[in-house]
């Protein structure tokens, strides 16, 4: 059947329809050029990335931490090999559920739940963060075999902070735990992608940055999958450095036997007196750093915190003492020295000083008669420096403590530490609303009342009376090994201040200190063949009120130094309700300054100290 329409109506409709065609074919062209410029040209970059990162994965790959090493080489904190089950949250699609599951596959409680997202919190989707580490064999079997089912979930290899001698330098190394958004306020938290942990207390933090060494990195090639199918670059991550410190592992176990062994609570520190170089320190109770290191469990915090005794202070750094009478010899010097008295002065002790109506007791109520310095400093005559402090006042009391390091914070290579307080008539007035009395410097003569130091803060001080008047900055840290290449660099050590002491003032105080152990309050601490000069310290501590009166204890302390003319060892000791006369802090002492001098020597009571380092 034939058209009904002209010829030259047919053609027409025909290349209507035609333009028509090529209009939209035109049309979606332009659309197909205009996407092409926008992917190719004006976005090229996005979506070169985007494409990239469909394929590839960067990973982050921690560095070994260095070790801390004592100064003979023993190892105090190392990295040993373990394996962990680490979530990488970008790849996980459902994080809740993937917990869930993998609480039936290993054994996981809330707290390990916590500290899992609370290494989350600060850190990019990317970097992967582990859940639970230390892992046991049939967990990670468990794991391994349902590994197609849980995307983002991987058990991996890892070192593993430890310490070997668990709580004998738990206070001073420190520890490592898991790392936090608070701890990425002080370091820059790129520099710990791909890391589980950070130093939190002692030296672990204070040399965190040269201990934690340098992130490396993998460009995985991935499949469609999600599986590795090879690496395209990596860059192998820098170990950090290996610290070497002063400190002695016979010295700090001979402290540790003899404080901790005991059950004492208190502070041993151990110095050269000479170049501030610290040999050991310990604090009793202590605790086993290793329980810090995948975040503490219950079983380990609650008794740490219901502990009495505070395991956690640090009390050689920390801990704030009433200094009793081992201020006196450095009142004795500053006295010396302003010509407030001479070394041959002397005065009258009946056994009790009056001032004011008010009657202030020696420790021996008899008393002992005619007195010089050397008497004095030998048998701890209280009267006599009751008569001493009228004299000075409290002027030249404040800078006698004030120049001696007493009432600031020595700066020593750990974190935090107290600064102690040294009262002034200010403070008084301030914060008691009184005037300062002469009774309160009589109080303070013998290191009583408002004066707090710390163990740090005495044995840096005695240390300038052994050395000829230099106050000397106690320092840890020794060296610095580099992992590449061995280098060792030592760390710099601040010079000593001159506190321009008399020959006249040091000779003085120094035959007291030496008649003090010789035939004095310190005799128990005297060790055949070794010269020591020392200082016994008796503090009454307030502990609580009875029937309307103060109830008080008494620490017992001592501080000396041996050899007396060639010094090698200075010692600070406290122990917390340790008695009259300093009877407890005495034998440390001496356990402390024998294992240093004669480290031979075996007695009946010299024993390791391995059991008690394992304890907590």
């Amino acid at each position: 059947m034939t058209s009904s329409k002209p010829p030259f109506q047919q053609s027409s409709s025909f290349r209507s329809r035609l333009w028509t065609a090529s209009l939209l074919i035109v049309i979606m062209l332009l659309a197909l050029l205009s996407r092409l410029v926008d992917l190719d040209v004006l976005h090229y970059k996005k979506f070169r990335a985007l494409a990239h990162n469909n394929h590839v994965a960067l990973v982050p790959v921690a560095p070994p931490r260095g070790d801390i090493v004592a100064d003979h080489g023993e190892v105090l904190a190392e990295n040993r090999p373990t394996f962990a089950v680490e979530i990488t949250p970008d790849q996980v699609h459902d994080l809740p559920a993937t917990l869930d599951r993998l609480q039936k596959l290993i054994r996981l409680d809330h707290r390990d739940l916590q500290r899992f997202h609370s290494r989350l919190a600060g850190r990019p989707g990317f970097d992967p963060a582990i859940l639970k580490a230390d892992l046991s064999q049939p967990e990670v079997a468990a794991i391994a075999v349902r590994s197609w089912q849980l995307p983002g979930v991987r058990v991996v290899a890892v070192l593993h902070r430890y310490y070997p001698y668990e709580a004998l330098f738990s206070h001073v190394v420190g520890y490592v735990g898991p790392i936090t958004a608070a701890d990425l306020r002080d370091f820059q938290a790129r520099s710990y992608l791909g890391r589980n942990y950070i130093g939190k207390t002692g030296l672990e933090r204070f040399y965190e940055r040269q201990l934690r060494g340098t992130v490396g990195y993998k460009i995985k090639d991935i499949n469609a999958a999600g599986l590795q199918i090879g690496t395209l670059r990596s860059r192998a991550p820098l170990a950090g450095d290996r610290l070497i410190t002063h400190l002695r592992l016979r010295v700090q176990k001979a402290a540790a036997t003899a404080l901790q062994g005991k059950g004492y609570r208190g502070a041993v520190v151990a110095m050269n007196p000479d170049t501030g170089a610290v040999l050991a320190m310990v604090t009793s109770p202590g605790f086993n750093a290793n329980w810090f290191v995948d975040g503490i469990s219950t079983t380990h915090w609650e008794p740490l915190l219901q502990n009495p005794g505070r395991p956690l202070m640090n009390r050689a750094d920390n801990g704030l003492y009433p200094p009793g009478s081992c201020a006196k010899p450095f009142f004795s010097i500053q006295a010396l020295q302003d010509g407030i008295i001479s070394p041959h002065y002397h005065t009258f002790c009946r056994g009790n000083f009056q001032l004011g109506g008010h009657t202030y007791w020696d420790w021996n109520r008899s008393g002992f008669g005619n007195t010089g310095l050397t008497k004095a400093l030998a048998w701890s005559v209280d009267v006599f420096y009751y008569k001493l402090a009228v004299k000075m006042g409290i002027r030249m009391q404040d800078q006698t403590l004030w120049r001696f390091g007493f009432g600031r914070r020595p700066a020593i290579d750990l974190p935090g530490g107290a600064a102690g307080f040294v009262p002034t008539p200010r403070w008084k007035k301030s914060h008691l609303h009184a005037p300062w009395y002469t009774g309160d410097s009589v109080i303070l003569g013998i290191g009583q009342g408002y004066l707090l130091v710390t163990p740090l803060q005495l044995v840096r001080a005695v240390s300038s009376l052994a050395n000829g008047g230099f106050l000397v900055q106690p320092q840890i840290g020794k060296a610095l090994i580099n992992p590449l290449n061995g280098e060792k660099t030592p760390l710099p050590h601040p010079e000593p201040a001159n506190l321009h002491i008399s020959a006249t003032a040091l000779h003085a105080v120094h035959l007291g200190m030496e008649a003090c152990v010789n035939s004095g309050t310190c005799r128990s601490v005297s060790i055949p063949g070794i010269s020591i000069a020392g200082k016994t310290g008796t503090a009454q501590v307030p502990v609580g009120r009875k029937n309307g009166h103060t109830i008080y204890n008494n620490d017992s302390l001592f501080i000396g130094w041996a050899p007396v003319h060639h010094p090698k060892i200075a010692v600070a000791v406290v122990v917390e309700y340790g008695g009259h006369n300093a009877w407890q802090a005495l034998p440390v002492a001496r356990a402390v300054i024998r294992s240093y001098l004669q480290p031979d020597w075996k007695g009946k009571n010299a024993q390791p100290a391995e059991k008690l380092a394992k304890s907590g």
